[in-house]
């Protein structure tokens, strides 16, 4: 497979889910091996789409480096991971990815309206050799190779709600290539009972029905409804998928989690990296 960029310049303007802050973002074309690379145009500053760059996973994936910082970059991530973007320079003029709908669906769809450049060079991957663990008090994550019968990144996710919406697994097999029906659509979301608390630690102040489930009594109080029937589920893989995207390549293997979130996926990627027996990059068929 080759590296893929953007046919042309795209753009967006939104909000930040947590600043409320009103951002303006271009996906530029970008050469092969660059990567995706973020450029804060007010600061003249740019910070790479990379696990070392992570300064907070609470509630977002954020980035920083010399007092710029990048926050909740795992939607978009997640789009360019999905569709195998693999270089990409994103301008933005303000601190917070814009939240769009809450899902990565605005990002997928305008990139495929625009196009996708098939580059020169080929585009290598990660494959899991060894079993990988991040353990915390709450839950785990594991990276594993994939069976002789597995292609591609598998995903597997149990979650528990602590009784506030009924509890789910999901099973992704091999995405590659199911991304914008399977998973892209899928909004983040959170319970209403938490909303206080989440406004007194001065988040969600761009949040609404427009951009984000709300959980109430087991139920969506967002008039359209879900998505999906396991919308919840789906949205978390598509964080997966985003935070993943930081080791800077595709991942061939199987990921496994229990309540996981940006927190265990991040520290599961410093686990990976530990240790370079625990992988080996190829160049992918």
């Amino acid at each position: 497979m080759l590296q893929n960029t953007l046919s042309n310049k795209i753009y967006f303007k939104g909000i930040g889910l947590h600043t409320g802050l009103e951002v303006n973002l271009e996906l530029h074309p970008a050469k092969e091996n660059s990567g995706i690379t973020f450029f804060r145009k007010d600061l003249n500053k740019k910070i790479e789409a990379s696990w070392k760059n992570v300064i907070s996973t609470k509630f977002s994936t954020n980035l920083g480096v010399d007092n710029c910082f990048i926050k909740t970059v795992e939607h978009l991530l997640s789009a360019f991971a999905g569709l195998h973007i693999s270089n990409c320079d994103v301008f933005i003029d303000n601190e917070e990815v814009p939240i769009m709908d809450g899902s990565s669906k605005v990002f997928v769809d305008e990139i495929l309206k625009t196009g996708i450049k098939n580059q020169i060079m080929n585009q290598q991957v990660i494959e899991i050799k060894k079993k990988v663990r991040f353990d915390c008090d709450y839950g785990y994550g594991e990276l594993l190779p994939n069976s002789e019968t597995e292609e591609g990144l598998n995903i597997f996710i149990e979650s528990r709600f602590e009784g506030k919406y009924e509890d789910q697994t999901i099973n992704i097999e091999n995405l590659n290539g199911g991304y914008p029906s399977k998973i892209s659509q899928a909004r983040t979301f959170g319970f209403y009972e938490e909303i206080e608390y989440l406004k007194s630690q001065n988040l969600i102040k761009g949040g609404s029905l427009d951009n984000a489930i709300v959980i109430k009594d087991f139920q969506p109080i967002n008039p359209e409804g879900l998505r999906y029937n396991n919308e919840l589920m789906r949205h978390k893989v598509l964080d997966v998928v985003g935070d993943l995207y930081l080791s800077g390549f595709p991942i061939i293997g199987k990921y496994i989690g229990f309540k996981t979130g940006h927190y265990i996926t991040y520290n599961l990627l410093k686990e990976l990296f530990n240790d370079k027996n625990n992988f080996k990059i190829i160049n992918s068929n």
